[in-house]
């Protein structure tokens, strides 16, 4: 909630805004920021053109017109519509006597000091209103602002007596005809922030400038003094303890910003943080149970009273030797690989053998390796009908088969033995076995 302090020739009046409506209150909390308006008839408004002057020429130009326009008081501002405008506007108080004394007063710190003139040249241009005759009627006073263009070309402060205001818009209106204020321009309607009090030709109002609340016409003038900063013209001592204010709150946000992106960009890491927690946990629990059944386990081991070291000899075999040995299918797919597509061929003898490491086959002997093999002997049985050159010719393709594996050590061949045929017989008999020794992960290691 904002709250507004409307000081005039007859003392101060505190309003608050509640659920968009302004409202009379009698006096806000100490430590709740002022926004104040002064109703007073010390102000004044005027407009000039600006030569072209930037940066500290410009600022010095307009302090220099602004000393001249308000000699004697410090309440005083230049309004510039844009960085590159030709126009300016200078608001400000002739004396601050009544609005220093009032200021010095609060407790309250005071976000800004604004002009009821200035207030009506800012409401108007919110309504983007250009070209209008305002006349406002105060308790005491009653305010008279013609805008041209969206800038104020004539301010009359009018003391309020029971005469209806007709007198004074129709002497404002001849004023503008005589001195051809707008030129050729047609003259502004008027717009009364008032109740009627019979006027003539009066402009509807705006929707937002009808009267809400109990502060009735005040209302849009109060709202624009609490959205917009230009026109304000309290000097730095006054606004201290609201700069200061901001100021803090603005670290505050600011602070919270800064620990709420460190804790985004931290997520990551927290999570991750997090999951080796409870990984680790998870890891404790586990180890802690694999220690329960490793002493539950000694303890049957000790009550059946065999050898410790026999059945960890036992579960390593179990382990690495019979649990991974190729089974007989696998030896079997081996062998029949080797024949297939000879019709004529049938096995005669198969046998074969797991190897201990370094244990050797065929009565030969093998350097030590890390490998487990497998040793495996077959032979073959021929049709009669076939020729000497036929088995000869299927011995090559059946010791061709078995080197195409680079894996398999082939230790006798009969292939590779000399085939004298001497009278249509050969010195080489088709049964004569082929002797070989196989890595196990050459092998299937599914079983049966």
């Amino acid at each position: 909630m904002k709250a507004v302090l409307l000081i005039d020739s007859s003392g101060s009046r505190y309003f608050r805004r509640h659920r968009s409506q302004w409202q009379e209150i009698e006096k806000p909390d100490e430590n709740e920021s002022l926004r104040v308006i002064a109703d007073l008839p010390e102000e004044s408004l005027e407009s000039l053109d600006l030569p072209l002057l930037f940066g500290p020429d410009r600022t010095h130009f307009l302090q220099r017109r602004l000393n001249q326009a308000f000699p004697n008081s410090q309440f005083r501002a230049a309004v510039s519509n844009c960085i590159f405008g030709r126009a300016a506007l200078l608001t400000g108080l002739n004396t601050d006597d009544a609005i220093g004394s009032a200021l010095h007063k609060l407790k309250n710190p005071v976000a800004g000091v604004w002009g009821m003139f200035m207030l009506m040249t800012a409401a108007m241009q919110r309504q983007r209103i250009k070209n209008i005759m305002l006349v406002f009627p105060g308790r005491q006073y009653l305010r008279i602002l013609v805008m041209r263009h969206g800038a104020p070309v004539v301010t009359r402060c009018i003391h309020r007596y029971n005469e209806s205001p007709n007198d004074e818009i129709q002497l404002t209106l001849l004023h503008l005809e005589n001195h051809q204020t707008f030129g050729q321009e047609p003259i502004p309607p008027v717009l009364y922030l008032g109740d009627p009090e019979g006027l003539k030709d009066a402009m509807p109002l705006p929707d937002a400038m009808t009267p809400k609340g109990n502060a009735s016409y005040l209302h849009a003038l109060l709202e624009t003094a609490c959205i917009s900063s230009k026109g304000q013209f309290a000097p730095m001592k006054f606004r201290i303890g609201f700069l200061s204010k901001c100021i803090r709150r603005t670290a505050v946000i600011l602070a919270s910003i800064c620990m709420l992106a460190s804790l985004l960009l931290t997520q990551r890491d927290l999570r991750e943080l997090s999951s080796m927690t409870a990984k680790e946990g998870a890891l404790q629990k586990s180890l802690q149970q694999e220690a329960v059944l490793q002493k539950e386990l000694a303890r049957r081991i000790a009550e059946s009273g065999a050898d410790p070291a026999l059945i960890r000899a036992a579960t390593r075999f179990a382990a690495s030797g019979f649990d991974a040995a190729p089974a007989m299918g696998s030896v079997f797919n081996l062998v029949a690989t080797c024949i297939a597509g000879l019709q004529e061929v049938r096995i005669k003898s198969l046998s074969y053998k797991l190897l201990n490491p370094n244990e050797g086959y065929c009565g030969k002997s093998f350097p030590p390796t890390d490998k487990r093999y497998l040793g495996l002997q077959f032979s073959i049985l021929l049709k009669d009908a076939s020729s000497v050159a036929r088995k000869a010719e299927i011995q090559k393709r059946i010791s061709s088969s078995i080197q195409s594996n680079p894996s398999i050590r082939l230790i006798d061949d009969p292939a590779s033995s000399s085939l004298a045929i001497q009278n249509g017989h050969s010195s080489s008999s088709a049964s004569e076995p082929w002797c070989m020794v196989i890595p196990w992960s050459e092998l299937r290691t599914s079983r049966p």
